[in-house]
C-alpha cells in the first residue's frame, strides 16, 4: 500500500482496498457493550491535533463487505 501522504486518484466504480485509521484509546467496555463504527468522508474529532490537513477526499464511497471482499475491523483485546 502507498505511503499515506501519496496521491492516488481512482476512476469511477474502480474498488480499491483501503485501510482507514482508529485512532488508539484506553476505553474500557463492560460486558454487554457493544461497539459502533462509522465511516465518514470528513474528520470527526473536533479536537485540532486530530485533525487532517489538506485533505482531497469528495464525493460518495462504497464500502464493499463479504463474499470476495476481504473486510474486517481488527480491534486487540488486552485483558
Amino acid at each position: 500500500m502507498a505511503h499515506a501522504s501519496s496521491r492516488q486518484p481512482v476512476t469511477p466504480e474502480e474498488i480499491v482496498p483501503v485501510e482507514i485509521e482508529i485512532l488508539a484509546s484506553s476505553t474500557l467496555f463492560e460486558s454487554g457493550s457493544s461497539l459502533a463504527f462509522e465511516v465518514l468522508g470528513r474528520d470527526a474529532a473536533r479536537y485540532p491535533g486530530f485533525r487532517h490537513r489538506g485533505t482531497v477526499n469528495r464525493g460518495y464511497h462504497t464500502i464493499h463487505t463479504g463474499g470476495q471482499f476481504d473486510s474486517h475491523l481488527l480491534v486487540p483485546r488486552v485483558s
